[in-house]
């Protein structure tokens, strides 16, 4: 079958495919007009790929696990730990991404408490919130 019929079916689009098989995760043949050519085991394997990256596997990974895939090896206890592995993952990104929240809103607190004595600074004229910078005698 053709990149667009491929793409057709299992809903990931022509260049993604081209993208798959630059990386050698999908294979084509190529027909004598130059086409690509796909077998029907591609539209099971594109699926595979699709359904990981959507679960944040990166290719790298998808590109380790398509063999045993394809082999038929890969078995559901695996498939399992490579999710749980997943998981891990993704509870240090959240734990990641907690931590610069808390630290961005720690300095929303800290400038919006500099506004404040600027704004009472601004009565006495003074012109920044900002500290100055200390005279060195020469």
């Amino acid at each position: 079958m053709k990149v667009s019929e491929l793409a057709q079916r299992t809903g990931v689009s022509a260049h993604r495919l081209r993208r798959y098989e630059e990386l050698g995760l999908v294979r084509a043949e190529r027909s004598a007009a130059g086409y690509r050519e796909f077998a029907e085991r591609t539209v099971r394997e594109v699926i595979f790929i699709a359904m990981g990256r959507d679960l944040g596997f990166s290719l790298k990974d998808l590109s380790e696990t398509l063999p045993s895939y394809r082999a038929g090896t890969l078995t559901f206890d695996q498939m399992v730990e490579r999710m749980q592995s997943r998981i891990v993952e993704v509870d240090v990104q959240i734990a990641a991404q907690r931590a610069l929240r808390k630290k961005l809103a720690s300095h929303i607190a800290w400038m919006e408490k500099r506004k404040h004595q600027f704004d009472a600074r601004e009565q006495d004229k003074s012109p920044s919130p900002w500290p100055k910078p200390r005279k060195t005698k020469s």
